[in-house]
């Protein structure tokens, strides 16, 4: 789920003052998302291990958790933007055509073709995740405001001179792109954190304003169309029913026995309550502590629960 940054901070502090209290020295993250979680445990000296079926999410994770110490060269940042308004007779992805304006399309496309040529792969990750950070910027803006937009390739300069230093924490972190109950049940590690995607699923995300993010990564308009059918009966699918969302929950916490601890993380939007959540977590494990915040300060804001299990 996307919402402002201002939220997000927040949300992530509040997660990150529940696993403080928490002992574990390697955790496994199977619907990573955005990677700023396993940026922070980083620092304290924690194993991350996380996934998500998403490769926009998956290159912004290598960058920022498996990577440990390679920056983005200048060199590198010329390869990326070198030619990046110059028309092609078509674009490479067309698909980007439905995003954005024209002159947007081409310069997104051409950055695209660029990166693939950054042969090592956690710099390839990090002027992936910057452009990630271009397209945020484009749609922060409304029809009335575009004028007051930079150029892109201004942009991608600026995000990389304000970029995160990757964190070298003498451990071996890794990122894959593979679907969270494979993840998990091969996934050896202290604690579990999960935030479970939203009834919606996938076809949900396709159509927000990070659809364009999928598309660009893998360079292919038909991407959510291919993952969104490789998600059929599993979390991930878009689901009517409480009850069947539950048992999709049940399903995959079947497969998380293996490991000791887990951590919870639910925002109640009026589909399902923690309570809900809980008497299902319950079915597997003994819940030993409950934690809640009030978001309702802030605009979309919420009840929050992590569920210590």
């Amino acid at each position: 789920m996307f919402t402002n940054s201002t939220t997000n901070r927040r949300w992530l502090g509040f997660e990150l003052s529940v696993l403080r209290r928490l002992k574990f020295n390697s955790v496994a993250i199977p619907f990573a998302g955005q990677p700023d979680l396993g940026w922070y445990l980083k620092f304290w000296g924690k194993q991350i291990l996380d996934n998500d079926v998403c490769q926009w999410a998956w290159w912004s994770s290598r960058a920022l958790v498996e990577n440990s110490g390679e920056a983005l060269t200048e060199e590198d940042v010329s390869l990326t933007l070198g030619e990046a308004y110059v028309p092609h007779r078509r674009l490479h992805n067309p698909a980007l055509a439905r995003f954005f304006s024209e002159m947007d399309a081409v310069w997104f496309d051409n950055v695209w073709l660029n990166i693939q040529q950054i042969e090592n792969e956690h710099r390839r990750a990090l002027a992936i995740m910057l452009v990630l950070g271009v397209g945020d910027y484009v749609f922060s803006f409304t029809p009335e405001t575009a004028e007051l937009r930079r150029p892109l390739s201004e942009v991608f300069l600026a995000l990389w001179g304000n970029q995160r230093q990757a964190v070298d924490n003498d451990k071996e972190n890794y990122s894959v792109n593979r679907d969270a109950h494979d993840f998990i049940r091969g996934a050896r590690a202290d604690l579990m954190f999960v935030r479970f995607p939203r009834p919606e699923g996938l076809a949900g995300l396709r159509h927000s304003t990070a659809g364009w993010r999928e598309i660009w990564v893998r360079g292919d308009g038909e991407a959510w169309n291919h993952l969104i059918a490789n998600q059929r009966g599993r979390l991930g699918d878009d689901v009517a029913s409480k009850e069947h969302y539950l048992q999709l929950v049940g399903n995959f916490l079947s497969r998380s026995k293996h490991i000791g601890q887990w951590a919870i993380s639910h925002t109640e939007d009026g589909f399902l309550t923690a309570g809900e959540l809980g008497d299902a977590i319950k079915q597997f494990r003994r819940i030993d502590l409950t934690y809640n915040k009030d978001f309702s300060d802030v605009i979309g804001g919420r009840n929050t629960f992590i569920i210590v299990a």
